[in-house]
């Protein structure tokens, strides 16, 4: 005997119980054309018919002729003429969406009996087709929280259900306990619906090679940082849940025939019909192998905390592809959605200059060249038609690409970083101005003037400048220019000056700093009459540098080295 084919397709009958199926059987195919009316080129008629018989309850177990099925399209705003309603109709039937109606009608003329002599009512597999595909064109792209609140309702599920011994549940009533077993699944299914819709959108976003630094750090913040706190909270409940799970195990058999214990619904055949998830003990198994695993096979929790893990590496491999280099372009997203922009916004015309701009795709033109023969050249204004049939190298001719050797290397913009650089210099430019306009503020001798440490710095630096300038001006002090005035520095033996600054104090020995107007500098200069010499400013210097490094040796660093 040969080898069984591969198993592809299990299916479920009413009892619940699994058929397996080897390949793909006609029923499997039968029941798969009920998707293609969502596929086809006709899908926004059959999409609006079939919401018609799926909207609320009302059109559950109501039946419609095409008249009437037009009708309503037409209040949608959908015109189809009656004819090719009927004909939709007619498709969806044939695939297993609607059902025609045994019901009689009663008309009162021929025109009548034509116009409803077919009704349609919805079918149980177009029901459910329609409903996963109204989800699927409601579905967004965007990501959606992980519902980890239902591991403490789990948690508190189990433990109700596992303080029911033999007793307890021969005493306990069917449907409080069905309706406690059925809200500890669907807690369980909204738990793994969710983290599968959680990580299928993290796949995608992780395996983005465009993302900049700014939507590097977004998705870091709103993804990475919430997937650790989710696989946190998994860890945290995992144990308590697996050890609730095994006090409930032994007694799963004996709960799920005690829910089912009352008055049952049985269908045309006389089976019994399926009831909501876990009310059957292999409806268990699933909810024991997500937190607690089984022989051979790890719990889907760990799966989570490990596909957690990998993220965190993509992560991380994203971060050393955008810090490679420091503004190297990584992908052309932004430019092509900024050149998307463009074409929506510009007429026909410009359009059209922008894609042969963008693109290089310009109109046809007869391109002139020499010819095998030169004494018999094509001429440019040659037809295409008449013209000797060109050479095409077999390469190109056969795969419509040409080999070249090599490449050329890829130029690395550094507009970006000269634009950083340019903003750090005005900031600085700016740093410089407020600084300047503060001591402007201080006109007059500054001695026992608290500055800031910007300005005190700025004063340092104009200051540094006037030393070795002294000896050049001679007597009355030396001027250095500020923003609308002037920095004087007067040599003054036994008077000094103090500055005061956040950062601590600065004494200048023998010397008197004031800021003047460029008037009153020029006028000191004319009435002064005591000489300044080069030895006494590098004397005074000295002495000055020594005695703010003395009574500042940490702090005024910065300030002992510009005296100096």
């Amino acid at each position: 005997m040969s080898e069984p084919a591969p198993t592809l397709f299990a299916m479920t009958d009413g009892t619940g119980e699994g058929t397996v199926v080897a390949g793909a059987g006609p029923v499997d195919r039968v029941r798969l054309e009920a998707l293609r009316y969502a596929v086809n080129d006709e899908a926004v008629q059959y999409i609006g018919i079939m919401r018609l018989f799926t909207s609320g309850l009302t059109g559950l177990l109501s039946d419609q002729s095409a008249a009437e099925v037009r009708a309503r399209l037409a209040e949608t705003g959908l015109d189809v003429d009656e004819d090719t309603v009927e004909a939709r109709l007619s498709y969806l039937v044939e695939h297993g969406n609607l059902a025609r109606s045994p019901r009689e009608t009663e008309a009162r003329s021929l025109a009548d009996y034509l116009r409803n002599r077919a009704r349609y009512q919805l079918s149980q597999r177009g029901e459910l087709v329609h409903r996963h595909v109204e989800e699927l064109l409601g579905h967004s792209d965007a990501a959606r929280e992980v519902s980890s609140e239902m591991l403490g309702g789990i948690l508190t599920g189990l433990s109700r259900l596992a303080r029911y011994d033999t007793a307890g549940i021969a005493d306990a009533d069917p449907d409080e306990l069905a309706r406690e077993i059925g809200t500890l699944f669907a807690q369980f299914d909204r738990l793994v619906h969710s983290t599968r819709e959680f990580y299928a959108y993290l796949t995608q976003a992780l395996t983005r090679y465009d993302l900049d630094r700014g939507e590097y750090q977004a998705f870091k913040t709103a993804l990475i940082d919430y997937l650790q706190r989710f696989v946190d909270e998994v860890q945290r409940h995992m144990p308590q849940i697996a050890d609730r799970l095994g006090e409930v195990h032994p007694h799963v058999v004996a709960l799920c025939e005690r829910a089912n214990a009352g008055q049952r619904l049985l269908d045309l055949d006389g089976r019994v019909a399926r009831r909501a998830p876990g009310l059957q003990p292999e409806d268990w198994v699933s909810l024991r192998t997500w937190f607690s695993g089984e022989p051979g096979r790890a719990s889907d929790a760990d799966v989570v905390r490990q596909l957690a893990t990998e993220a965190m590496r993509s992560l991380l491999t994203n971060l050393r592809r955008i810090a490679t280099s420091a503004d190297r372009e990584h992908g052309r997203y932004a430019d092509l959605v900024r050149l998307a922009g463009w074409f929506d916004a510009s007429p026909d015309d410009e359009a059209h200059a922008l894609w042969a701009a963008a693109f290089g795709l310009y109109s046809c033109r007869h391109l002139g060249f020499l010819a095998d023969d030169p004494e018999r050249p094509v001429p440019p204004t040659t037809s295409w038609w008449t013209a000797p049939s060109a050479e095409v190298p077999m390469m190109l001719r056969r795969t419509g690409t040409r080999h070249v050797v090599g490449r050329t290397s890829r130029t690395v913009d550094y507009s970006a970083a000269k634009a950083a650089r340019l903003a750090e210099r005005e900031a600085a430019e700016r740093r410089r101005r407020t600084a300047l306009d503060e001591l402007d503020r201080h006109r007059g001798p500054l001695d026992h003037v608290r500055l800031s440490d910007a300005a005190r710095d700025e004063l340092l630096e104009v200051y540094a400048g006037s030393l070795g300038r002294a000896a050049v001006e001679g007597p009355g002090g030396t001027p250095i220019p500020l923003t609308g005035c002037v920095l004087l520095v007067e040599h003054t033996p036994g008077a000094n000056t103090v500055l005061l600054a956040p950062s601590g104090r600065m004494t200048f020995v023998d010397r008197r700093l004031s800021v003047v107007a460029e008037a009153e500098a020029a006028t000191a200069r004319t009435t002064t009459t005591a000489p300044a010499t080069a030895t006494a400013t590098a004397t005074a210097t000295a002495t000055a540098t020594a005695t703010a490094t003395a009574r500042h040796p940490v702090a005024r660093g910065p300030a002992s080295w510009e005296a100096s």
